[in-house]
């Protein structure tokens, strides 16, 4: 399989579906099903990034493979309850959809990075994507599958525990990059100091299973990184 096209799919789908959608437009998926327009529009943008990241006018039958598809799953996961199981299984049959589409693509075709990009970029790109909006929603949806609630203290809609779970997520990806194990042990036991000195049970279970669903997820794509790295 081409790994270089699959990584541009992969960053096409992560900048679609997630980039380039917002709550609004996924909770009115959510609630009108197929009266949405929003399902049309998005299947539309997946289809055209899909065809733009494979810079080739010929690929555009399998960008068309790739945004009907994604529309049937999308409207298909708006019939379940929004929880981890059906996010995780969610983007693990776009995944399986983009593999399928490269497999078949790669048997009759050539395919390589233009202009002399290097993967790695688009690797990189990739992982800070993931540490972003795809790992947010991942943590707080197995937090609210495993009942650890968030603590309510907050006084405005702003979310300064997703802002900085975000933060720590693309130090450690940078770390773990850059192999500076003493970096990333640093971070975490900084941390551990600041935020473990409360007393409210709840808020350093919340805290604890956030730092370290976040590390795990940081980590995982900084070892993907690596692995492109590698001859």
């Amino acid at each position: 399989m081409n790994i270089a096209l699959f990584m541009n799919l992969l960053l096409a789908h992560l900048v679609g579906d997630f980039v380039l959608q917002t709550g609004k437009t996924c909770t009115d998926k959510q609630e009108k099903h197929w009266r949405s327009s929003f399902h049309y529009i998005h299947a539309a943008i997946v289809l055209g990034l899909s065809w733009l990241a494979s810079l080739d006018v010929s690929f555009i039958w399998y960008a068309l493979v790739i945004g009907l598809t994604h529309f049937v799953i999308d409207m298909w996961k708006t019939y379940h309850a929004e929880n981890v199981r059906w996010f995780v299984l969610d983007q693990a049959l776009h995944l399986l959809v983009i593999v399928g589409v490269v497999y078949t693509w790669t048997l009759c075709h050539d395919w390589i990075l233009p202009l002399g990009v290097e993967l790695w970029y688009v690797a990189a790109a990739v992982a800070l994507l993931i540490c972003w909006k795809p790992a947010n929603i991942f943590i707080k949806l197995t937090l609210k599958h495993y009942s650890v609630n968030m603590p309510e203290d907050k006084e405005s809609g702003f979310n300064a525990g997703a802002l900085i779970g975000t933060i720590e997520r693309w130090l450690i990806l940078i770390f773990v990059c850059l192999q500076r194990y003493e970096a990333l042990g640093l971070l975490i036991a900084a941390k551990s100091i600041i935020r473990f000195g409360d007393k409210e049970t709840a808020k350093t279970e919340y805290v604890l299973a956030g730092t370290l669903l976040s590390i795990l997820i940081a980590v995982l794509a900084g070892m993907m990184v690596i692995g492109v790295l590698k001859p």
